[in-house]
C-alpha cells in the first residue's frame, strides 16, 4: 500500500517474478540515476508502505516480508533535499509518483548522524553475520576487531560519499538552523539551507517588478490621476497613415484639480480596433515617468476610416502603490479552511501560508521546492490526516476608505481618447513582410505578440495554425496524451472537447459545464488513443466548497513525475489563484515550474511544453484582490521567467487586451483562438 497523505492512496506491489529479477530504480530526479540494487531473494509479489509526510522525504528502506531483510545502507541527503522516484514499466506521468519508503514493517531501526548524512541500516543476515564475527574477535582479540571495524566502517562511508560529502558540508551545515521533523517513530535532524540559489532568483525577479511600482502616497483622491482631466493627441498626425508603421498616441496626465502630473506609474490599458474587420491591437505602453505616456500601436491592417483607439486609465498610480503595498502586507486577503479526518471522525481548522497563531500547528513543506503552508492541528488528528481544503472569504481590506475608492466602481478603466478621430491606413507597397514561419517552441514574442484580423489571430512573429473543427484537434492529439496543469481557465479548454466538439468523453464523471470545477479529471477517445487529464496546479485554489486535497500536488512536482516524450503535450497556467498573495509566491512557483520543465527536457527533449498566461478579468472582480493590474504583473513574471526557455508561450494576456473581453472565461473567438494558439506550439 502506497500512502501519500496529500496525494491520495495507491497501491503498489513490486513482483519478482525470478530471484535475479531487476528491482524498481531509486533515482533521485536532479541528480540522474544512482542504481540502489536491489536483489529481491524469493519469487511473488512484495508489498511496500510509502509515504510522503508533509511531501518530504524520509529514509527509503526497503523489507523483504520475509526470508530476511535486503541488506542496503541508504543515505539521505538532507543538504540536497534528495527525493526519489519510483519508475515502473510503461508508467504514464500522472502514476509516477515521488516516493520514500516508510519503515513499518522494520522491527528494529539504527539511525546514524554524520554532519548533514543520515544513514538508516536495517537487520538482516549478512549484517547479523558480519557483527556476529566482529563480537568473536572482539571477545578475543579486542585490538583487531577494534581495527577491522574502524577500516570496515571507514571504507564504506568513503565509498558510499558519506564522508567526503560530510567533510565538505561539515562547517556550512553546523551553522545552518536545524529542526526536527516527527515521521512516525523516526525522528530526523534536519539542516536548513541559508539563502539558496532559488530564492536569490526570486529575489532578483521580484526586483525587476519592484522598479516598476510608483513609490507615491495617497494624500487627497483629488490629488490622483484624472482620466476626464487628462489629456491624449496623436504625435505626428496625418490624413492617412502607411500598414505597417506604428501610430504613437502622447498620453498627458491631470489629476482632479486640473493640475499637470509630475510622474509616472499609471496602469493604462490600450487598444487600437475596428469593429467593421474584426480587427484589434493593443498599445504598448513607454512610461517617461514625468505624467507623459506614449501608446504605439503596430499598424496591421488597411482600414479605410474606420480604426478608433481607445485608451483607458485602470488605476492611478496612486491606486497602483496603494495595491502593491497592501499585498504584500498581509498573507492573502482569504484564509483556507482544512478538514482531518482520522478513524470515522473529523475537524476543522484554519490553514494559510502565514498564521498568526500560538496554539501548535502542522507545517506542510516541499524541502525540494521550498515551498511550504500551515494549518492548525487539531487534538487527537495527527498532521498527515488533511484531508480536505476550501477557500475562506475573509472581509478583511488592508486598504484605507480612500485608497478603495481610487480603484472601486467608476474610477476604474475610464476612457480618455474619446476625442480621437477614426484612423485611416493604407497600403503603401513599403510595410515590412509578414513571418511565414510556422509558431514553434523555443520563439520569443514582442509586446504587442500579435493582432487580430477577421477575428483570427495574427502573430507577429510567427504563423498560427486555425483549429476550427473537432477533428482539426483529432488530427493533432491522435495517439497522444494531453496533460493540462493549472486552473479553470485550462478547465474551459476540456469543456470545449467534451460538450462542444463532442470529440472526447469524460472518464466516470458525469456532470456538464463548471460542476467541481476543481476536480481532477480524465476524458478519453479511446478510437483515436487520446488521452486529456486536469489537475489543478496545487495549494492555493480559490474554491469556496471542500475538495479533495490528498491528490492535490504542486504543478512542479507533476512534471518531475512525468516521464516525457514525442506524444506528450503538457498545457501549464498559473495566476489568477495567486493575486490575492505577496507576488513572491508566484515567482517562486514560476521558476519551479520552469526548472522542472528543465528537467523534463534533459530526459525527454521531445515533450511539448505550453505555458498560457492569464486571461484579463471582469471590470467588476473586486480590485483588491482581483484587479488585472495583479495579472499585468504576474504577466511580466511569466514573460521574465520562461524567457529563453523552449517552451511555447501562449500570450492569453495580450489576446484579451486586443479582444477586450474582460472575462475570467473568454468565450467566441477570443477561445477559438487562444485554444489554436496553443496547440499550433504542440503540433
Amino acid at each position: 500500500m502506497v500512502t501519500l497523505p496529500h496525494q491520495g492512496s495507491i497501491p503498489l506491489m513490486v513482483t519478482s517474478p525470478q530471484q535475479d529479477a531487476i528491482p524498481p530504480m531509486l533515482t533521485p530526479p536532479h541528480q540522474g540515476a544512482i542504481p540502489p540494487v536491489i536483489t529481491l531473494p524469493h519469487q511473488g509479489a512484495i508489498p511496500l508502505m510509502v509515504t510522503l509526510p508533509h511531501q518530504g522525504a524520509i529514509p527509503p528502506i526497503v523489507m523483504s516480508p520475509h526470508q530476511g531483510a535486503i541488506s542496503r545502507w541508504l543515505p539521505l541527503n538532507w543538504a540536497y533535499h534528495t527525493s526519489y522516484t519510483l519508475v515502473t514499466p510503461n508508467a504514464e506521468c500522472h502514476l509516477a509518483e515521488k516516493f520514500v519508503v516508510f519503515p513499518s514493517l522494520i522491527e528494529k531501526l539504527r539511525i546514524g548522524m554524520e554532519g548533514s548524512q543520515a544513514f538508516i541500516m536495517s537487520p538482516n543476515v549478512g549484517g547479523t553475520l558480519t557483527f556476529f564475527l566482529m563480537a568473536v574477535l572482539l571477545f578475543k582479540k579486542p585490538v583487531l576487531a577494534a581495527l577491522l571495524a574502524a577500516i570496515f566502517l571507514l571504507s564504506l562511508l568513503w565509498s558510499r560519499n558519506y564522508l567526503q560529502v560530510s567533510l565538505r558540508h561539515f562547517t556550512g551545515d553546523s551553522l545552518a538552523s536545524m529542526e526536527i521533523a516527527d515521521y512516525g517513530n523516526v525522528s530526523i535532524q534536519q539542516t536548513q539551507p541559508r539563502g539558496t540559489d532559488l530564492q536569490s532568483e526570486i529575489n532578483a525577479v521580484f526586483d525587476k517588478i519592484q522598479k516598476l511600482i510608483p513609490n507615491v502616497q495617497f494624500t487627497d483622491f483629488k490629488r490622483s490621476s484624472s482620466g476626464k482631466n487628462s489629456k491624449v493627441f496623436i504625435i505626428n498626425k496625418r490624413k492617412q497613415y502607411c500598414l505597417g508603421e506604428d501610430l504613437v498616441v502622447l498620453v498627458e496626465m491631470y489629476d482632479h484639480l486640473g493640475n499637470r502630473k509630475t510622474y509616472g506609474g499609471d496602469f493604462i490599458r490600450s487598444r487600437l480596433f475596428s469593429q467593421k474587420l474584426g480587427a484589434s491591437v493593443s498599445g504598448r505602453v513607454e512610461d517617461f515617468h514625468n505624467g507623459s505616456y506614449h501608446i504605439h500601436f503596430p499598424l496591421r491592417w488597411a482600414d479605410d476610416g474606420g480604426a478608433k483607439v481607445s485608451i483607458r486609465l485602470w488605476h492611478p498610480s496612486e491606486g497602483i502603490a496603494a495595491l502593491w503595498r497592501a499585498r504584500h502586507a498581509s498573507p492573502g486577503i482569504f484564509g483556507f479552511e482544512g478538514k482531518y479526518e482520522y478513524l470515522g471522525k473529523e475537524a476543522t481548522t484554519t490553514c494559510g501560508f502565514r498564521l498568526d497563531t500560538k496554539e501548535e500547528v502542522c507545517e506542510y513543506k516541499d524541502e525540494f521546492y521550498e515551498e511550504v503552508f500551515y494549518c492548525i492541528k487539531q487534538k487527537d488528528f495527527h498532521c498527515e490526516s488533511l484531508t480536505y481544503m476550501r477557500a475562506v472569504k475573509l472581509d478583511v481590506s488592508y486598504l484605507t476608505a480612500g485608497e478603495r475608492s481610487l480603484i472601486d466602481g467608476s474610477n476604474v478603466g475610464v476612457e480618455m481618447a474619446q476625442g480621437l478621430e477614426s484612423i485611416v491606413v493604407t497600403d503603401c507597397k513599403n510595410h515590412p513582410p509578414t513571418s511565414d514561419r510556422k509558431c514553434q517552441t523555443g520563439m520569443s514574442s514582442p509586446i504587442p505578440s500579435g493582432y487580430f484580423y477577421n477575428n483570427t489571430w495574427h502573430p507577429m512573429y510567427c504563423n498560427m495554425a486555425v483549429y476550427k473543427t473537432g477533428d482539426d484537434y483529432i488530427n493533432c492529439l491522435q495517439g497522444k496524451n494531453l496533460y493540462f496543469i493549472g486552473d479553470s481557465t485550462l478547465r474551459q479548454y476540456m469543456i470545449e472537447f467534451v460538450e462542444n466538439m463532442k470529440i472526447l468523453k469524460y472518464f466516470r464523471f458525469q456532470r456538464q459545464g463548471w460542476h467541481l470545477w476543481e476536480k481532477t479529471l480524465l476524458a478519453l477517445n479511446m478510437d483515436k488513443g487520446i488521452y486529456v487529464s486536469l489537475k489543478r496546479h496545487g495549494f492555493p485554489l480559490e474554491g469556496y466548497m471542500f475538495y479533495y486535497f490528498k491528490d492535490d500536488m504542486y504543478a512542479s512536482r507533476q512534471i518531475d513525475q512525468c516521464d516525457g516524450g514525442k506524444d506528450k503535450i503538457l498545457v501549464i497556467t498559473i495566476g489568477h489563484h495567486f493575486r490575492q498573495f505577496p507576488i513572491k509566491l508566484l515567482i517562486r512557483r514560476a521558476i519551479n515550474i520552469r526548472r522542472a520543465v528543465e528537467r523534463l527536457f534533459l530526459r525527454s527533449p521531445e515533450t511539448k511544453v505550453i505555458i498560457k498566461t492569464e486571461n484579463t478579468r471582469e471590470v467588476i472582480s473586486p480590485q483588491e484582490k482581483r484587479s488585472d493590474f495583479h495579472g499585468h504583473t504576474h504577466y511580466l513574471v511569466l514573460r521574465e521567467v520562461f524567457q529563453g526557455t523552449n517552451v511555447g508561450f501562449v500570450d492569453a494576456w495580450d489576446m484579451t487586451l486586443a479582444s477586450s473581453t474582460e472575462a475570467l472565461h473568454p468565450e467566441g473567438y477570443t477561445l477559438s483562438n487562444i485554444m489554436s494558439m496553443t496547440f499550433t506550439f504542440a503540433c
